[in-house]
């Protein structure tokens, strides 16, 4: 029979070389699969799934092409406003020489709406009366 203190240090030592071996072992694998990670190939592998990746994930998340109406429809609105921006010079130029400015000519239109209100309502002579009034005179 072993002595308990020579069986201890006999499990004690088998312990340490598998220690030992594991971490050989993984140090060795460690250096194996950067080698074959590093190779040409496995570099050139990767970009291309990293390409394909992307190309998938872009080709799903572009947005349809605008039918050609549409760049009909900006056309049409680009001419219009071209030729507003023509126009616009005129139109101002004849609104100082009727009326002096534009608050010239938005008082007289002003006015003229004013008269045309008070011409179409039947009560167009009388003082208007807010409604606060106009309520406190129907409670007795």
């Amino acid at each position: 029979m072993i002595p308990p203190d020579q069986e201890i240090y006999e499990v004690e030592q088998r312990i340490a070389m598998r220690r030992a071996q594991l971490g050989r072992h993984t140090r060795e694998a460690r250096t194996r699969a950067m080698h074959a990670l590093a190779s040409p190939w496995a570099l050139g592998a990767a970009a291309g799934v990293g390409f394909l990746a992307a190309y998938a994930f872009t080709k799903k998340q572009q947005k349809p092409k605008h039918p050609e109406r549409r760049k009909s429809d900006h056309l049409k609105a680009a001419k219009a406003t071209g030729v507003a921006g023509l126009l616009m010079p005129v139109a101002m130029w004849l609104v100082k020489m009727q009326w002096g400015s534009p608050v010239g000519a938005a008082q007289a239109l002003l006015q003229k709406w004013s008269k045309r209100k008070a011409s179409a309502s039947p009560a167009g002579d009388m003082p208007r009366i807010k409604r606060r009034d106009a309520i406190r005179l129907a409670r007795p």
